[in-house]
């Protein structure tokens, strides 16, 4: 690895490797590079010994087993219509020293595979977050509309809220879902209130970024501080118009998110007498979540001599969200009697209009001269809108005529909101009396000739326009289907995924059943054989004792025939 490819590296270190005939360990050096997962056997070597290819793949976290606590693994497996991850793993299976490493690499990991399809948004910042949303023509992180929803119609009467924790597992499960670029949709029969509440805190608290970013800490602290030691009504008011006026200062997503946060903070803060979750407690919940400083990441000590100031700021934008949360109207100029001068003014003023500036221009200085318009003429004068084929555009027409002078120029003045310019045109000598009737015509006969070739552009510019907003449109579908079928893509992996666990599970459970069958079968015939050998043990020693009584029968034979019977 040369040292441009060591400039692009994400993540580095040491792990271990399982690999081999006999599925030893081994420790590598791995280094996280682009789309490529590279390994080494020594740190500084500049020949990897393999590399693994992440995008189409997945990567999982191993289950503890109790028989091995101190393994942290992580396994990277094939993804949909793979069979392997190289030719020769079907996977790979590392060994991080510690669990907080172990996260560290899935998370940097699913930022490889999954960021380009709105994935690995846990711990990613907000602004690559909404580059991938806006795409798709939203304006918040989906996670962030999903947990909103669901608990807007689910979770507003439920006690505790946002306050009682919910289950670690099931959240983990769904933040690995969300990272894996799943667009998941809460059910309620399979998700509760609490896990939801945890999932959305877990996602403000794992931004690098708090919402209101850190160059924006100490001036959004200070506002906090006056309304603390606000004495009067009026003081109050003033920190909250404070607020207000510095809020629309920090970038447009981080607003967004905000402005739809609070407002729905609000909105469960109306319940608390069912909810008993108070401005004051979820302030208390969410203040580190909205606004923190770089350095209390680090400092428990810094967090919690800040947390009352944090605590007043985020009550202020919940309690105060109508009044803060307000967006900026752009000052408009009114537009007035473009055609009230004053009598010894030699300037013409124009407003904008939607016609050509220059044509404006030419046809007030040299047009027709026709200076009886009637006032009705200023509606079609417009900011927004281009002017209609029935009605042709009438330039602004001046009260007062300009002198012919030969020689004298005319200023002319072009106002907007904002700016000016000013433009001089020399003054044509004016026509003789003879002439006025047939310049007339050619004038009129060359403005219905502009009138035609105004109108044929047009009616080009507004089918080009429309080709432009149907290709905008397709390519809008095109993205919402691909979106559509990477989450296909996602559900079809973790079917396949429960068939292969399920399918690992009932193999297990075959073969405990069988080692289970086998144990007992040789335990019984264990026993049998034991009783057979007890039997014919004492089958045998039975034998011998008949053996023995027949033989002392046949002494005592022998004795009565030489002695006689014995007396009693």
């Amino acid at each position: 690895m040369n040292a441009a490819q060591r400039q692009r590296i994400i993540r580095s270190g040491w792990l271990k490797k399982q690999g081999g005939m006999v599925r030893t360990w081994h420790r590598r050096w791995f280094c996280l590079n682009n789309d490529f997962l590279f390994y080494f056997a020594k740190e500084d070597d500049s020949r990897p010994l393999g590399c693994i290819f992440l995008p189409g793949n997945r990567v999982s976290e191993v289950p503890f087993n109790p028989d091995e606590p101190d393994k942290c693994l992580l396994e990277i497996s094939a993804g949909k219509g793979q069979s392997r991850v190289t030719p020769n793993h079907e996977t790979y299976l590392l060994w991080a020293t510690s669990d907080e490493e172990r996260q560290k690499w899935i998370k940097d990991i699913r930022r490889v595979m999954y960021s380009s399809f709105g994935g690995a948004i846990f711990g990613q910042s907000l602004e690559e977050t909404m580059a991938y949303e806006h795409k798709l023509g939203r304006k918040l992180p989906y996670l962030m509309e999903e947990c909103v929803n669901f608990l807007t119609n689910n979770g507003l009467d439920v006690e505790g809220i946002f306050r009682l924790p919910g289950r670690n597992l099931l959240i983990k499960e769904l933040k690995e879902r969300f990272d894996s670029a799943e667009r998941v949709v809460f059910d309620s029969e399979e998700v509760d209130v609490h896990t939801v509440a945890s999932l959305l805190k877990l996602y403000l608290r794992e931004l690098p970024q708090s919402v209101i970013p850190a160059d924006y800490y100490q001036k959004f602290m200070n506002i906090a501080l006056r309304f603390q030691s606000a004495q009067t009504p009026d003081d109050k008011h003033k920190a909250i118009f404070d607020l207000r006026e510095n809020i629309t200062d920090i970038p447009a997503d981080n607003f967004n998110v905000l402005a739809f946060l609070c407002k729905f903070l609000a909105l469960v803060s109306r319940n608390s007498e069912v909810n008993k979750m108070t401005v004051l407690n979820i302030a208390t919940v969410f203040g580190p979540n909205i606004i923190r400083n770089v350095s209390e990441a680090d400092s428990a000590e810094l967090l919690m001599a800040t947390a009352d100031i944090t605590q007043q700021l985020v009550f202020m934008m919940i309690e105060y969200e109508k009044e803060v949360f307000v967006v900026k109207q752009l000052d408009t100029v009114p537009v007035g009697n473009l055609l009230d001068l004053d009598p010894d003014d030699s300037t013409i003023v124009l407003k904008p209009t939607s016609l050509n500036l220059m044509d404006c221009i030419t046809r007030e200085l040299f047009g027709s001269g026709d200076n009886n318009l009637n006032c009705q003429n200023l509606n079609q004068l417009s900011f927004d809108e281009s002017p209609s084929p029935e009605d042709k555009p009438v330039p602004p027409v001046r009260r007062k005529k300009m002198g012919n002078r030969r020689g004298e120029n005319r200023k002319v003045v072009i106002s907007a909101p904002g700016e000016e310019l000013e433009t001089h045109f020399p003054v044509e000598e004016s026509p003789d009396p003879e002439n006025q009737e047939s310049e007339t015509t050619e004038s009129e006969l060359t403005n219905g000739r502009t009138f035609m070739e105004e109108m044929q552009e047009k009616d080009i510019r507004s089918k080009f326009e429309l080709l432009e907003q149907e290709n905008k449109d397709l390519q809008e579908m095109k993205v919402k289907q691909d979106v559509k079928i990477n989450e296909m893509r996602m559900k079809i992996a973790r079917l396949e995924r429960y068939i292969k666990e399920l399918s690992t599970s009932n193999s297990v459970i075959v073969q405990r059943y069988e080692a289970r069958i086998s144990t007992m079968d040789i335990a019984h015939r264990t026993t049998i054989k034991g009783l057979q050998d007890k039997v014919a043990a004492e089958k045998k020693s039975t034998d011998e004792a008949v053996k023995r009584v027949m033989i002392l029968q046949t002494q005592l034979q022998h004795y009565h025939l030489k002695y006689g019977e014995i007396p009693e």
